[in-house]
């Protein structure tokens, strides 16, 4: 009889030290999986900031590009002016050197000295708003080149700064794929630690009942 109490007693205590074992594995091994996952959740951003931050880089470029077409807008109309002063300076050009011509043509076929003299006077007058004219033309073509390539300058500007809005949202979408993985992953981490908890928690419960019943039916004998 006492060879057998012996036995169950040592059979209980074995239950007792797997049931222990199984805890301590439990307990330790929930720590260890927290500790681990725990430097990770820090690199997650939470959605409402991160569509903060894609709201305020689409204003910032939003802003940037407003500017810039403002002033495509100010040198098409810089353009249009010039070009428009350009066309009335070509045609008084025009006149004024035809003037010219009609005058030299008079004077050279004048034989009166005095009308010969008054000629050679509006000649020169024509000569010197000819001169004038062309300084004007030639300083318009220069102000057109310079605004065509300042507008070329600010498309390129426009261009510049859509591909930098483009990166930015594209490294921000980025980013948001690498957080959806590494949410995806570490759900399924938890998803397999779950099962290995509900796994371990059936071993526990069937263990504390097998002791329950060992106990119970030593219980009952030794009475």
């Amino acid at each position: 009889m006492r060879t057998k109490t012996n036995y169950l007693k040592s059979f209980i205590l074995l239950v007792l030290g797997l049931i222990a074992g199984i805890g301590g594995a439990m307990f330790f091994g929930g720590r260890n999986a927290n500790t681990s996952k725990q430097p990770l959740t820090k690199t997650f951003e939470l959605p409402t900031d991160m569509k903060l931050k894609s709201v305020v880089l689409e204003t910032h470029f939003q802003n940037k590009l407003d500017s810039l077409q403002q002033t495509n807008a100010a040198l098409s109309g810089k353009i249009f002016n010039t070009q428009s002063a350009l066309q009335k300076a070509k045609h008084d050009n025009k006149v004024l050197l035809e003037l010219v011509d009609t005058l030299m043509v008079q004077t050279a076929n004048e034989a009166d000295t005095p009308q010969k003299l008054a000629d050679c006077d509006t000649l020169q007058s024509a000569v010197k708003d000819l001169v004038l004219s062309a300084s004007i033309k030639d300083s318009l073509y220069e102000d057109l080149s310079t605004t065509l390539s300042s507008r070329i300058a600010n498309k390129d500007s426009v261009i510049g700064v859509l591909q930098q809005e483009y990166l930015c949202q594209k490294l921000s979408f980025d980013q948001s794929l690498v957080q959806q993985q590494l949410l995806s992953g570490q759900s399924n981490d938890y998803q397999q630690q779950l099962k290995r908890f509900k796994a371990k928690n059936k071993l526990l419960s069937a263990g504390l009942f097998i002791l329950s019943g060992i106990a119970t039916y030593g219980l009952l004998h030794h009475n």
